[in-house]
């Protein structure tokens, strides 16, 4: 780092000393949130972000190298926040499946209850590298917790066996697919979404009828 730029992150930390060094960060982030609910995940920048923060323009760059680093911070806390989601709902469950189910709709509460989290949990720039990251680790956590659900509900089979795999795959697309259909409106605009989430998710997790 060069003696000019160092100064510029000095005097943007002195200048704006009611923030110590984690409080800049966590407002860095809750405002970046509060502008991906405005306006989406790409249409603001690290500018506008410290603006809105009422901070100095080179004061993001203290904790963030850019903007993709800042959204990385968001997705792994989000990840988080998901597992946590899923460790509390299945908890009282007393079988496999019933914890299945509740780690389902921890899934689609955190979804529509944190959708700026949730945005950025799913953008693809984030996940397609080979670089590692604290949002890769955490994602991959949360999907074990998923895989470790489903595994459980078939005891003589092993994690790798073709059967469990599309179950985690069924899983995931069905309360990931619906998350979206409803944050993005589709569902909402049906008949079906006249039910209510509630009764949605009562459905999803229901085995259809055949015969």
């Amino acid at each position: 780092m060069s003696i000019l730029t160092a100064s510029r992150l000095e005097n943007a930390l002195e200048k704006h000393s009611d923030y110590h060094h984690g409080s800049l960060r966590r407002a860095l982030i809750e405002t970046g949130l509060e502008l991906i609910s405005e306006k989406g995940v790409s249409a603001f920048t690290l500018r506008e972000l410290a603006k809105r923060a009422g901070v100095s323009t080179a004061a993001p760059y203290h904790h963030f190298r850019n903007k993709a680093e800042l959204l990385e911070a968001m997705a792994a806390e989000g990840w988080r926040m998901m597992g946590e989601g899923f460790e509390a709902s299945s908890a009282a469950e007393e079988t496999p499946m019933e914890r299945l189910y509740a780690i389902g709709r921890a899934y689609i509460t955190f979804a529509l209850e944190h959708t700026p989290y949730f945005r950025v949990m799913s953008r693809p720039d984030l996940y397609c590298t080979e670089e590692e990251s604290d949002y890769s680790g955490t994602g991959l956590e949360v999907f074990e917790m998923l895989k470790s659900a489903v595994t459980e509900c078939y005891p003589d089979r092993d994690r790798s066996d073709p059967v469990i795999q599309a179950t985690v795959l069924n899983a995931w697309v069905q309360v990931h697919g619906f998350s979206m259909l409803w944050i993005d409106g589709p569902i909402r605009t049906t008949s079906l979404g006249k039910l209510g989430v509630e009764e949605l998710m009562k459905l999803l997790f229901k085995t259809p009828v055949t015969g």
